[in-house]
């Protein structure tokens, strides 16, 4: 039952799908009450020619791709010829047929074309109704019971492929916007991450920095780190090698900062951290952790011990979130001046 909901197929395929389900179920349905009530007459004959050409429309439809084609074949058989053939040989309640043909038709054939084809089968069915009535079929005259069931199965039959029809469009409906749904939570993260490290990219900072100055209850520090001497890596070792390095070096910043906050590719070779929570001690041993981690994987690389220069600034209420940047990146600057290899906290110490 897959196919009927898998959203990598063409929608007009998958209702194509309900359209052969339910016009087959439908015409088998039909054809064994005909047998059942009436035995083996014309008119089963007729039910049962009419459900093979459901048959072979859905095989039309699904093996060879005729989708189109397929779908006014089997719509123009039942709306055309089958129901109200029925009606006149019936009368009474076949009727249901031709509200079903509507359905059929507002649901499987697109607008321009089912408003033009619904015209037709009006007129279709007002005919047939008009000859029952001018010219009834010279048939034996058929007993209140056989009446009554030929209604009520008329009734099961068309009640059976509404109902069908009904809940399968709408758990395709339903997939559909689950789908539509789990694409966006894609763009979305996509939008907020850095397409080369999978961390949060500076959108995504502006956006939770903005939330957490918002709610004054939030105290937390942000961390801005600069990889010392990354252009010379890159001149040397190539930009393959560059790559390699910020994607190592954004995990281990998301290994270390976990809960505590996030971490976020800035702009080239920098990152900021935004941590919650934590002192400045607390914040200095992460760095050192960080720094000797960082250290010991280019080392492994490469055989060169590569470092980096953090400013640290403390957010303070009111301070804006371009302030905060500038803060941090005076310290930064700060680190550069005194050696690299070290984290400012202070620009007076």
């Amino acid at each position: 039952m897959n196919f009927l909901f898998d959203t990598s197929i063409d929608v007009s395929r998958r209702q194509f799908y309900v359209l052969a389900m339910g016009s087959c179920i439908g015409n088998l349905a039909g054809f064994i009450g005909n047998a059942l009530i009436f035995g083996w007459s014309g008119t089963t004959i007729f039910c049962g020619i009419c459900m093979l050409l459901m048959v072979a429309g859905s095989f039309i439809g699904i093996k060879k791709g005729q989708i189109r084609y397929a779908s006014y074949l089997m719509i123009a058989v039942l709306s055309l010829v089958e129901f109200p053939a029925l009606y006149y040989i019936y009368q009474t309640g076949t009727i249901v047929y031709m509200v079903l043909a509507m359905v059929a038709i507002a649901i499987f054939i697109p607008t321009g074309n089912a408003i033009r084809f619904a015209g037709v089968v009006i007129v279709a069915d007002v005919a047939a109704v008009i000859l029952a009535y001018v010219r009834p079929l010279e048939s034996e005259k058929l007993s209140k019971e056989v009446v009554l069931q030929s209604t009520l199965c008329s009734l099961l039959i068309v009640l059976l492929c509404v109902f069908l029809l009904s809940i399968l469009l709408q758990m395709q409906r339903q997939r559909q916007e689950e789908e539509v749904k789990k694409l966006n939570e894609q763009l979305k993260d996509a939008a907020d991450k850095d397409a080369l490290t999978g961390i949060y990219n500076r959108r995504y900072l502006n956006q939770y920095l903005g939330d957490l100055i918002l709610d004054e209850k939030e105290e937390f520090d942000a961390v801005l780190i600069d990889l010392d001497f990354f252009k010379h890596v890159n001149d040397t070792y190539g930009h393959g090698f560059g790559d390699i390095i910020l994607v190592e070096f954004a995990r281990l910043l998301t290994k270390h900062v976990k809960n505590k906050g996030i971490a976020v590719r800035f702009g080239g070779e920098e990152f900021m951290l935004v941590l919650k929570g934590m002192n400045t001690d607390e914040i200095g041993k992460m760095l050192e952790h960080i720094r000797r981690e960082y250290k010991e994987f280019t080392k492994h690389e490469k055989n060169i011990e590569c470092s980096f220069s953090s400013g640290v600034q403390h957010y303070t209420e009111g301070i804006a979130v371009t302030v905060l940047y500038r803060l941090a990146d005076e310290k930064l600057y700060a680190a550069k001046e005194r050696g690299r290899n070290q984290d400012v906290f202070d620009l007076e110490s």
